[in-house]
């Protein structure tokens, strides 16, 4: 995503994270992001994401990916009162809060492609 931050501007995008962190819990924006606090998970109901299973952390993706973040420190942190099966998305509003993207994750590494994403955006403005 930070390799095409620059094109999601140039369309006009503003780019911003929800996360299901407390706001004290929040240490420095996602991403270098504005980030937007639901510790009650609203927008992730309204949106339609789910919760995951614990065998997700097992799929060979998550596992490495976890791996990665623990040897460079990453610590999971039980205080913060984020639900770890709650899946997360990415998603885009149009001017007049319309969906024109919409992608659930099914695992936590699960992402889109950003250049899907910008296809979107520049699809829905022709």
């Amino acid at each position: 995503m930070r390799k095409h931050r620059d094109e999601f501007r140039e369309l006009g995008v503003q780019l911003f994270v929800v996360t299901q962190s407390k706001p004290q819990s929040v240490i420095a924006p996602v991403l270098d992001l504005p980030t937007l606090c639901d510790p009650e998970r609203v927008a992730f109901r309204y949106f339609g994401l789910e919760r995951g299973r614990w065998p997700m952390f097992f799929r060979p993706r998550a596992v490495v990916h976890y791996l990665r973040l623990m040897f460079s420190g990453w610590r999971p942190n039980w205080e913060r009162g984020e639900d770890l099966l709650q899946l997360g998305g990415d998603f885009i509003l149009s001017a007049d809060l319309r969906i024109i993207y919409a992608y659930r994750s099914s695992d936590p590494t699960d992402r889109p492609r950003p250049i899907d994403m910008l296809s979107a955006i520049r699809h829905f403005e022709a």
